[in-house]
């Protein structure tokens, strides 16, 4: 997948747990700011990790 997919994809709360494990981050910080939720945009998880 590229940026652009990755940009417009929906993950579960759990694809989402995993993409922030792989880049070392506290989930925790992560739902603070984005919230607890059961999908996230990839939007929202690669704007977070800064991409």
């Amino acid at each position: 997948m590229n940026y652009d997919e990755a940009v417009l994809a929906t993950v579960t709360r759990a694809q989402a747990m995993r993409e922030l494990a792989a880049h070392g981050v506290n989930a925790a910080e992560f739902f603070a700011d984005v919230g607890d939720k059961q999908m996230y945009t990839g939007a929202e998880v690669l704007d977070w990790l800064g991409y």
